[in-house]
């Protein structure tokens, strides 16, 4: 079994444009702001 908690390696890289678009789905159809102050 793979331990998850101990690990020699990690690597962090950017992603471009496309990755973004691959990684998105649905559709914004009422865009809000929420005043974050005032909760």
């Amino acid at each position: 079994m793979l331990d998850v908690n101990f690990f020699d390696e990690l690597r962090i890289g950017l992603a471009t444009a496309d990755d973004i678009r691959r990684w998105s789905y649905g559709e914004v159809k009422k865009p809000e702001t929420i005043n974050y102050r005032t909760l």
